[in-house]
């Protein structure tokens, strides 16, 4: 699905979900960091960087998330921009 389709509510639980996903790949990626043996040293290595192919898929998905809410209310916010700049231009005209 598109972000574009998605509620705010979709879009901010997409991004909360991907944070806590990113945090506990993260946490892993620290526990991995402590190698014990060879063996383990080579299968953790395949995990940190299935992980880190993960984490920037997750990112990636963060940031069309979040930059889809910035859209939507930087839209809002213009557009009430616009109007409160027409208001006073329609005051200025009927009071002239």
């Amino acid at each position: 699905m598109q972000v574009e389709n998605l509620t705010d509510e979709q879009l901010w639980r997409a991004i909360a979900q991907n944070t806590n996903a990113m945090s506990a790949l993260v946490r892993q990626q620290l526990e991995l960091a402590a190698v014990t043996t060879i063996s383990d040293s080579i299968r953790q290595a395949k995990l940190r960087e299935s992980n880190a192919a993960i984490i920037d898929k997750l990112a990636r998905n963060y940031r069309e998330f979040s930059a889809e809410l910035r859209r939507r209310y930087s839209l809002d916010t213009e557009e009430s921009a616009d109007l409160t700049i027409r208001g006073s231009d329609a005051a200025t005209v009927t009071a002239a």
